[in-house]
């Protein structure tokens, strides 16, 4: 699985269409209900007989060229080819393994006038495992992760549309929710992926703020719980500690997997 450092350009093909969307025609695109569900069971179809990776709804390895694939695809059932044809060139795609809040990001790069779209593999691998839970993207009920990579994408690829046409978006503003409403049959902006902080609550009932203990080089060490991302930042109180807070106190700072910590209860005064 490629991650931050995969990059994948968008490459030019001649694809027969029967109408050229205009620039200025895109957002005047609307599609039934049915007729969205109609095209994006094609498409989850389509990818997962392409991909080598796709194996299963809930695929255990994604790549920047699934990525690419799956756009090209919404681009040919949404679009008429519209971004293929026109921006070929100028559009890239990445996988970041460090984005752990936002499940994507689409950037515009006006000196060079180049778009990427990058998705979050933490919250898409986290999703569908070990938290057993209903999992909604943009008002949308997903059952797989293939679902909730292909929602994440539409709300992308509305950010496209905004910064091809105006060179900003905001998914907070009227016009983005009427535009993924007319499109994708969105009803939200927001995702309900599964975060860290969610795994190590439901999963290791750990939360920041927690007393934690772990075991280092053979002896035990009990520090405060201030950061959970794929590993937990504890802070352990040190006389000669590298890091100092507002009261003066010292500390050293440990990185620890999740499932080496233990809560430690405080106990009752």
């Amino acid at each position: 699985m490629k991650n931050d450092n995969g990059l994948v350009n968008l490459r030019r093909k001649k694809l027969k269409s029967k109408k050229i969307q205009s620039k200025g025609g895109l957002l005047n695109l609307r599609y039934s209900p049915s007729e969205i569900d109609k095209k994006v069971k094609a498409i989850y179809s389509k990818i997962l007989s392409y991909s080598k990776n796709l194996d299963s709804g809930n695929f255990k390895s994604f790549s920047t060229d699934d990525l690419r694939h799956l756009f090209e695809l919404y681009d040919r059932y949404f679009f008429n080819n519209f971004f293929t044809k026109n921006y070929g060139d100028t559009i890239f795609f990445r996988l970041s393994n460090r984005m752990t809040r936002a499940s994507g990001k689409t950037t515009y790069w006006k000196n060079n006038k180049t778009y990427e779209i990058c998705l979050s593999t933490v919250l898409m691998f986290q999703s569908f495992g070990d938290v057993r839970r209903k999992i909604k993207v943009s008002g949308i009920v997903c059952h797989d992760r293939i679902e909730a990579v292909m929602r994440v994408l539409e709300h992308e690829i509305i950010h496209l549309v905004e910064r091809v046409l105006f060179e900003t978006s905001s998914c907070f503003k009227p016009q983005f929710k009427q535009f993924s409403r007319n499109v994708f049959n969105h009803s939200d902006v927001t995702h309900q992926l599964v975060s860290h902080y969610e795994r190590a609550d439901k999963i290791f009932d750990l939360r920041v703020g927690d007393r934690v203990s772990f075991i280092h080089n053979g002896e035990m060490y009990i520090g405060l719980l201030t950061r959970i991302t794929k590993r937990a930042t504890v802070m352990v109180a040190a006389p000669d500690g590298p890091l100092v807070d507002s009261n003066g106190k010292r500390y050293s700072k440990y990185y620890v997997p999740l499932p080496l910590l233990k809560q430690v209860k405080r106990q009752p005064v």
